[in-house]
């Protein structure tokens, strides 16, 4: 009983980090191109971006979607069969432990694709955007370029 409800525990851990995730792409209720249009607009004006910086800086939002996306709905998914088998009449630990730690790897596979963007971002910078970025940083945190201030926290 006690494996059962650390499972429990660990899958309820990992199902918050999915609603976080899903806020953290999605943003306010935004999503798609509207998204990437805030995104860019929130980049443009706090790092005072040029117009080739802009253009690259929408390449690599559109990539960091086109591969979140699938990773989202797989995750999306395997969140929900946690769900179901603890919600079912006999839960298996194993099996929802099992689930669990694949809906993990998914959230790493996305975190991996969110530094892989902030790291092509800070390469397309001067210097003095670099200092404005990580000022915005300690400001509002790791996520600011990706909806800036009262975004969702990073996965």
């Amino acid at each position: 009983m006690k494996r059962i409800l650390t499972l429990a525990l660990s899958a309820a851990l990992v199902l918050g980090a999915s609603f976080a995730v899903q806020a953290q792409m999605h943003g306010h209720g935004m999503h798609g191109k509207a998204m990437m249009a805030d995104h860019e607009a929130f980049l443009t004006k706090a790092l005072n971006l040029t117009a080739d910086q802009q253009a690259a800086v929408k390449t690599l939002q559109q990539d960091l979607m086109a591969k979140a996306q699938p990773l989202m709905q797989q995750h999306h998914q395997q969140m929900a069969e946690v769900k179901t088998l603890l919600d079912g009449t006999n839960p298996d630990a194993t099996e929802i432990g099992q689930k669990t730690i694949a809906a993990h790897a998914t959230l790493l596979q996305l975190k991996s694709l969110h530094e892989d963007f902030k790291t092509k971002l800070s390469a397309l910078l001067t210097p003095d955007q670099q200092t404005k970025l990580e000022q915005l940083h300690q400001m509002h945190g790791d996520h600011a370029p990706f909806g800036g201030p009262g975004a969702a926290p990073e996965f």
